[in-house]
């Protein structure tokens, strides 16, 4: 994932790289996270949630797959879809206890990732996450910035990187160079 606005220069400043789908380790993580290690750029670590399963039971896959260390990006929380077997209530309690699990394992508080319909009409209307001071928006409508808060933004999920043969997301970061390094690890 990119570090770049859409109008500005190419620059690779950042990577988020998937270690886990619900409670399944993605195959190629360690793979990925040796690869960002060894081309010194900045690296965190996601978990795309299962809103049907366990909030506990996925913290503790992510646990045992991602170790961080000073200087990495904290742990991202990507939450896109709604539970088919429990209310949005339900859903937000076990994103909070995710997060609380999370945040107590590594000592840093999570990003939170989403589209940004989702994170304003599901999540939102819940005074944690309305007030979250780490989201990540999605947002691939040719917009100039999302409209909520955020941190982070997806702005394109179509990006060509030189030596990577597929497309990857296109992401920016709201702030200054001393604001991303206040989130890192410590």
């Amino acid at each position: 994932m990119l570090n770049e606005h859409p109008d500005s220069t190419k620059q690779i400043d950042f990577v988020f790289i998937r270690a886990v789908v619900g409670t399944e380790k993605d195959k190629r993580f360690k793979e990925n996270w040796t690869g960002a290690t060894k081309s010194q750029i900045k690296k965190g670590a996601y978990h795309y949630y299962w809103s049907d399963v366990n909030s506990a039971k996925q913290a503790a896959v992510f646990k045992n797959q991602v170790v961080l260390n000073k200087g990495d990006l904290p742990p991202v929380l990507d939450i896109e879809d709604i539970s088919n077997v429990q209310n949005k209530a339900s859903l937000r309690k076990g994103l909070k206890n995710w997060v609380a699990i999370i945040e107590d394992h590594y000592g840093v508080k999570p990003i939170i990732y989403s589209g940004e319909a989702f994170y304003r009409d599901i999540l939102m209307p819940d005074s944690y996450f309305d007030e979250y001071p780490r989201v990540w928006i999605a947002n691939y409508n040719r917009v100039n910035a999302p409209r909520i808060a955020w941190d982070f933004w997806q702005y394109s999920d179509r990006f060509p990187v030189d030596g990577i043969k597929t497309l990857v997301d296109g992401n920016v970061f709201q702030g200054s160079q001393h604001d991303f390094e206040a989130l890192l690890v410590p």
